[in-house]
């Protein structure tokens, strides 16, 4: 009876196989394209810019680690007696459970900034944003990594190990206590995420029907720093035009959206379900991976459709031909400098 239960299961786990391993290579060739086109629009680079192309980074390693990793090896059980080892199956696992995790901090990070730089303009130029999102990013994949490779050195269930047979890698399998702190971190960040986003579109309308002193409230001009000769020191950034802020939050909100009802929610829901019934399905294996690609696969889509992050083949190439030419400008610069030290006087080579 047994045999019989886990021969349908892999029969519904090699029906989609295929289809999840094209899916991963079509979501690859999107995100990095994203990433380029993100990177040929932008003169400067800004913290939301950088947390976009941070959170399509994300879903180009989970599809290209974790998903394919599993798609491959489903495969070569189907066609030989190759079979999940431990080794394996803790890399899959820490793998897949660190990007789930950096995929949903990063969609909160995306929605918390966004609320800031609507509801507080004034606060967010003036602070240091890019290096707080440097750091936010840096905090998200050390507590992804930590929790996640936590079942790997030895925290899950001693009595029936998820990587004993197959590789079961729902959290009710590999233990109660990794199970719970998912639940917690996935259901907190998923909330703080929509009440951020939620905070950022009541703003914008607010603005966008308000009165005229309601606008003059939340606009800054552009500052510009300059010392007594007149030279440029510093500067900060003013305020969106309406057209541009509108877009830009109707972006994150949808960025918000699709990972709430297309990977958070769902996770969420086969996480408490496993929890409850201390045991998975096949189910719930097709609705975290397809969910996992289905979102993946959308990002781009979102960001093709913002004509602030649009961009073509020529304007692409031509930012990858700026910044090689700007690498060859560097090392020609610092050519002539790797030969100062022998155009030194001989007083100074010889003295004591």
């Amino acid at each position: 009876m047994v045999d019989e239960a886990l021969t349908v299961k892999d029969d519904v786990i090699n029906a989609n196989t295929l289809a999840w391993l094209v899916c991963s290579g079509v979501s690859i060739l999107a995100n990095t394209w994203s990433i380029l086109s993100v990177s040929a629009k932008q003169k400067k680079w800004k913290p939301l810019e950088f947390l976009i192309c941070t959170l399509a980074g994300t879903h180009i390693l989970n599809m290209a680690i974790p998903i394919t990793m599993y798609c491959v090896i489903t495969l070569r059980r189907r066609h030989s007696n190759y079979e999940w080892n431990e080794g394996l199956c803790k890399v899959f696992v820490s793998t897949f459970y660190t990007l789930t995790l950096v995929t949903c901090f990063s969609v909160t990070s995306l929605s918390y900034h966004r609320m800031w730089m609507v509801r507080w303009p004034v606060n967010y130029r003036l602070s240091n944003t890019k290096k707080q999102a440097v750091h936010t990013v840096m905090g998200i994949w050390m507590v992804s990594f930590i929790l996640s490779t936590l079942p790997a050195v030895g925290w899950h269930d001693t009595i029936d190990r998820f990587y004993t047979s197959d590789c079961r890698f729902i959290v009710t399998e590999i233990g109660l206590g990794f199970g719970v702190c998912f639940l917690l971190l996935i259901g907190g960040s998923v909330a703080m995420g929509v009440i951020c986003i939620g905070i950022a579109l009541f703003q914008t309308f607010s603005i966008q029907a308000g009165h005229n002193a309601d606008k003059n409230k939340f606009n800054v001009p552009t500052i510009v720093v300059e010392d007594a000769q007149g030279k440029r020191r510093s500067s900060i950034d003013g305020s969106e035009p309406l057209k541009t802020s509108l877009q830009i939050t109707y972006l994150i909100s949808g960025i918000v959206f699709i990972y709430d009802f297309l990977t958070g929610f769902p996770i969420l829901v086969v996480s408490f379900a496993s929890l409850k019934f201390d045991r998975s399905y096949n189910w719930m294996v097709l609705c975290v991976l397809w969910c996992s690609i289905a979102q993946s696969i959308l990002l781009p889509m979102f960001l093709w459709a913002c004509d602030r992050y649009r961009a073509d083949i020529r304007m692409v190439w031509e930012k990858c031909v700026a910044i090689m030419s700007n690498d060859d400008v560097d090392e020609g610069k610092r050519a002539p400098g790797a030969s100062l030290p022998l155009c030194l006087p001989s007083s100074l080579l010889f003295t004591r």
